[in-house]
């Protein structure tokens, strides 16, 4: 029945509507008469029936102490139809103020917790490397800060190496003049010592597998990629993180100088 769906759409129950066209079909009749013609419980019935008097769709009278309630004119409906109209005409002039207050909070939200980005698969890795170099470039850095795993472990067995996911980042990056300032944990089976690669091209032949990892820091965002079967990489958006990494990349890299 079309009713019910328009009731719906008011925001009623089917109950409401139920008791709102039992009501209608009835005339003035008391709760408990209303209750027993729809099979409901009669306290139930109750309590929607005073709802539908404050909200202005039935009228009440009082008949030797007991509340009788009925709808005088179908015309109450429409009158309630066209005071949410005009309600909601009003919140959505409204609304301009609202969104500037909300997105207010969601900026400061957006400081206060960092994003993350997830990363997976060979092609999910190529555009984690073509996001530091945006981060990057967008924001006009210069440089950007690199540790990464080096270890013959990392190079054992079905080796990839960094070349075949970075190329076309590192391309960019030589291409704008763009600098890595990388520090490489080098080992054998684990990373025993520390060097420094400022050269673009030597970072090509890093490992890229068994586990190996690399870390950028670049302006205020933190990357950790993982090689490995199925390689994945993080992108952390938090200048505090990325501030602090760098701060202990640049000190180790000055006591290895």
């Amino acid at each position: 029945m079309k009713f019910f769906d328009y009731f719906h759409s008011l925001g009623f129950s089917q109950k409401e509507a139920e008791i709102y066209l039992a009501l209608y079909k009835l005339g003035m009749q008391p709760a408990s008469v209303l209750a027993k013609y729809v099979n409901m419980e009669r306290t139930y019935v109750y309590k929607i029936l005073l709802e539908l008097v404050r909200k202005n769709l039935v009228s009440v009278t009082d008949k030797g102490g007991v509340k009788n309630f009925c709808i005088p004119d179908i015309s109450i409906l429409r009158r309630y139809v066209e005071n949410e109209k005009i309600k909601y005409e009003k919140m959505h002039d409204d609304f301009s103020n609202i969104e500037t207050e909300l997105q207010s909070h969601k900026r400061w939200e957006m400081m206060s917790v960092p994003k993350i980005t997830l990363y997976e698969g060979g092609d999910g890795i190529q555009n984690c490397y073509g996001d530091i170099a945006n981060e990057l470039i967008s924001h006009g850095y210069r440089s950007c800060k690199l540790f990464a795993s080096n270890t013959l472990a990392s190079r054992s067995g079905k080796a990839d190496s960094v070349n075949r996911y970075a190329s076309d980042f590192l391309n960019v990056m030589e291409a704008q003049n763009l600098h890595i300032d990388a520090l490489l944990g080098n080992g054998i089976w684990l990373m025993e010592s520390i060097g420094q690669v400022k050269n673009i091209e030597e970072l090509r032949d890093l490992p890229a597998t068994n586990e190996s990892i690399q870390i950028f820091i670049a302006g205020g965002a933190v990357y950790i990629l993982i090689f490995r079967e199925l390689p994945f990489a993080m992108k952390i958006a938090s200048e505090e993180l990325a501030g602090v990494l760098y701060f202990l990349l640049d000190k180790v890299a000055r006591e290895h100088t």
